[in-house]
């Protein structure tokens, strides 16, 4: 498998061969490469971007269903209508108590862009939480960027995905 590469464009593609995915996180933007586990750092999944959080929610990024909630409520496996498939992690620190105030709904839910998945209380963390969006099926997909160092969840497009000819 070809590794694809998510690099920083900072000026937004407009073209409509593009497909743009809406941030389900607020915070501040990294490359996958600075991910603590190596199953993501390497991308073995698939291409993918951090955000360490700044806020307490997870949005859903586009229309589609959720596919699977798995970790606890700390990984949602989501699929739009156009068959893209992606992983949302949150990377919890073992050490750290925190309490979910809310998860998302039960498996095979549709999902509507904006639609909050999760709640999270952020108070006591000593150190960011990390959440991390992978492309599972982003194969047919290149180039892939990002244009912004922060985003709002809902608001801001986190990653434009460009479709092969």
């Amino acid at each position: 498998m070809k590794n694809i590469d998510i690099t920083f464009s900072p000026k937004a593609q407009t073209d409509r061969t593009n497909l743009h995915i809406t941030s389900p996180f607020t915070g501040k933007v990294r490359p996958l490469c600075e991910h603590p586990e190596p199953f993501f750092k390497f991308g073995t999944l698939g291409p993918g971007i951090i955000v360490e959080l700044t806020s307490h929610k997870v949005l859903a990024p586009f229309d589609g269903v959720l596919i699977q909630v798995k970790n606890a409520g700390t990984e949602f496996v989501l699929q739009a209508k156009n068959g893209l498939k992606i992983l949302i992690n949150l990377h919890i620190d073992q050490e750290i108590d925190m309490l979910h105030t809310h998860i998302a709904q039960l498996n095979g839910s549709k999902i509507v862009r904006g639609q909050r998945l999760a709640y999270f209380d952020l108070r006591n963390l000593n150190t960011p939480l990390l959440a991390t969006l992978v492309l599972l099926n982003g194969h047919q997909l290149t180039p892939i960027h990002y244009s912004l160092s922060h985003v709002s969840a809902g608001i801001d497009t986190l990653l434009t995905l460009t479709k092969k000819k």
